[in-house]
């Protein structure tokens, strides 16, 4: 379906552009080390592969409720993944070519073109407040569980005091 091949393929321009980070640290030095032996770019790429794995994970989810329960049920997981997915990838395009130097941005690197065919995709497939809009409409349908009111607390004072009266209860 339209709706979540737009996620699909944007996830895998983000592993593309993972492998093409992993590719440049692991060939170029800066100051007498490797830049894959950094620590601060092993830590990108661990927290760039959990990003993905969970993008992966939830466009899987909204493409298994949409074969179950049809396309209605499974709006506000589309919604989360057309805006995450773009995000994620947007992420670690840019790092990639931060991890490439000059050369991510000249035209013997493709990470550029990848960045803008990636932002349009947050317009194209509608704005990410829409998608926002759905999913927190969704959220506030759900009621709050037993363990949540309780985390929450009551304030004493309030109903001592009769404070908030003109606020109707949920």
């Amino acid at each position: 379906p339209g709706r979540l091949h737009h996620c699909m393929r944007t996830i895998g321009q983000a592993e593309t552009a993972l492998g093409a980070m992993l590719h440049r640290a692991s060939s170029r030095k800066a100051f007498g080390k490797l830049l894959i032996e950094r620590d601060q770019i092993r830590e990108r790429i661990g927290e760039f592969r959990m990003e993905l794995t969970a993008c992966r994970q939830l466009c899987y989810l909204a493409a298994a409720v949409a074969d179950d329960q049809g396309w209605k049920a499974a709006a506000p997981f589309v919604s989360m993944i057309k805006v995450q997915a773009p995000r994620v990838a947007l992420r670690i395009i840019d790092e990639s070519m931060q991890v490439h130097g000059a050369h991510g941005l000249g035209q013997d690197s493709k990470l550029s073109d990848e960045y803008a065919n990636v932002r349009h995709v947050r317009f194209a497939d509608g704005p990410d407040a829409v998608h926002l809009q759905t999913v927190a409409k969704w959220e506030m349908k759900r009621a709050p569980s037993v363990l949540a009111k309780e985390i929450s607390g009551v304030n004493p004072n309030i109903e001592k005091y009769g404070m908030f009266k003109h606020v109707a209860k949920l």
